[in-house]
């Protein structure tokens, strides 16, 4: 049994670390995943520049905007902290990119309304992807984009409340009796760790299109 300050030093370290040797495990399996979710997002990230640059204090369009970068700036920021061990805050981050791009989406859309109900604080971003499941063909979202959209809710909503799932976070499942305070790498979990990379990676796919799919009903203002 642990003395009270050899706990104490461990969630200390938790506390104070940077994760590296954790990572570092994880990138030994993933580093070709994370070049290609590289690759697909700096792709996105240039459309946005597009899109960006023709805002032209356009208070509306700015506000679209800024929510295709949140979407972007989050997904990079849900696989950094999956690669750094942090599995529960990833997904939770992984829910808000889903949200994030239907928002976007819906409230590019001409005339639905939701962009004026967001600007005001009266729409709620939990109901973004049904909604934009709900409008997809007034949106132009082509059945690649309709499938991860779908494919990326049912994955994320594991993730919305407490689950087995989140406390065998930090149980490992290679060592008998073994605990995790923090950011972990357990090889008994690499199926899963898998699943939770390719996730990212195909959404990451996608995000030029959903870009291009924003610019595009722009268009149509």
């Amino acid at each position: 049994m642990e003395t009270f300050e050899e706990a104490r030093e461990t969630i200390l370290t938790e506390l104070t670390s940077d994760d590296a040797e954790v990572r570092a495990e994880y990138l030994h399996h993933f580093e070709a995943d994370a070049n290609e979710f590289v690759d697909a997002t700096t792709h996105a990230f240039m459309i946005w520049r597009s899109l960006d640059a023709e805002v032209q204090k356009n208070e509306k369009r700015a506000y679209i905007s800024a929510m295709v970068f949140t979407a972007i700036s989050l997904h990079i920021l849900s696989l950094k902290l999956f690669l750094s061990g942090h599995s529960i805050a990833a997904g939770n981050l992984f829910r808000q990119v889903v949200e994030t791009i239907s928002l976007a989406f819906l409230c590019s859309g001409k005339n639905l309304g939701i962009l004026e109900r967001f600007m005001e604080d009266k729409y709620s971003t939990n109901d973004a992807v049904t909604h934009v499941l709900r409008h997809s063909e007034k949106l132009g979202l082509k059945d690649e984009g309709l499938r991860a959209l779908k494919e990326a809710q049912e994955f994320y909503h594991k993730y919305s409340h407490l689950t087995p799932l989140t406390i065998s976070t930090f149980m490992s499942f290679s060592k008998r009796g073994g605990l995790y305070v923090g950011a972990a790498f357990d090889d008994g979990k690499i199926d899963g760790y898998r699943k939770e990379v390719s996730a990212r990676v195909g959404l990451a796919k996608v995000f030029p299109n959903f870009v291009e799919g924003v610019i595009a009903n722009l268009a149509k203002w």
